[in-house]
């Protein structure tokens, strides 16, 4: 009997130093996916502030250059990203929790979303950069024809205005009517090309616009569904995520079935 006390015991103090280490560990990896949720809700931030500037509707009411600016100036400080991104996946990595129940927890399968769509943000703002670049060439190109018609205009109007009317030979009246007919006629002729090219202009305009919508839409369907998982995961600021708990507790509860098995 004495001999199953000393043995009970020396079990116990096992027992409790098996727990004060899980308890070390519980602790650690509280501590561990504390710092793993603050990565993941800073980059999460950066994402939201990044998708409203692509979805604002002030954005689409700018003219094509001003749009190209404001998108170069969001694309280049979306490179701000990436030392976010690193250092979520550091915080993974650095997590003290056995690894079959790192790739179980779902806060984990969240911060893997939501680095694939950091990646598809970014492609995204590079492809309305480039929507918009070619629509700022082609617009420019649009405009530099439309100021040459003008200057034509310009030089048949003044021709028009230099021209002296003669009534007393009336060859030369004929002449001079059949060239102001001949200059009415280009001078409208210009008119109509810049009204085309107008009109182009304002299509050009809307697919632009029309493009990078598209693309934006689908992008924060993505993102929306990210961050509401994101949301979901994300753990209150004193608690353990619960599956770390589980696996933890399962841990101390198979070594205290082992120490008191030899008792029965």
């Amino acid at each position: 009997m004495t001999q199953q006390v000393t043995e009970l015991g020396r079990q116990t103090e096992e027992l409790q130093l098996a727990i004060r280490h899980r308890l070390q560990s519980l602790q650690d990896a509280t501590k561990d996916m504390k710092s793993f949720e603050s990565e993941l809700r800073a980059l999460q931030t950066a994402l939201e502030q990044a998708q409203t500037t692509l979805t604002s509707p002030e954005l689409g009411r700018l003219s094509l250059k001003e749009q190209l600016s404001h998108r170069q100036h969001l694309l280049s400080k979306m490179e701000s990203l990436k030392p976010k991104v690193q250092a979520v996946q550091a915080c993974q990595s650095a997590l003290r929790i056995p690894e079959e129940v790192v790739t179980s927890l779902p806060i984990c399968r969240t911060a893997l979303r939501l680095q694939e769509e950091t990646s598809r943000l970014q492609h995204t703002a590079i492809q309305q950069c480039n929507i918009m670049q070619e629509a700022v060439v082609q617009y420019e190109q649009y405009e530099q024809e439309m100021k040459h018609l003008q200057h034509l205009i310009e030089e048949a109007h003044h021709e028009l205005q230099d021209v002296k009317v003669t009534t007393s030979n009336i060859q030369e009246l004929q002449v001079q009517i059949k060239r102001h007919e001949e200059l009415a006629k280009k001078i409208k002729g210009y008119q109509d090309q810049i009204a085309s090219l107008n009109s182009k202009c304002k299509m050009l305009t809307m697919k632009a616009k029309h493009a990078t919508m598209l693309l934006t839409v689908t992008e924060v369907e993505g993102l929306t569904e990210g961050m509401e998982e994101l949301d979901s995961e994300l753990l209150p600021a004193h608690s353990a995520h619960p599956s770390v708990v589980m696996a933890l507790t399962n841990i101390e509860i198979c070594i205290f079935i082992q120490i008191i098995r030899p008792i029965h």
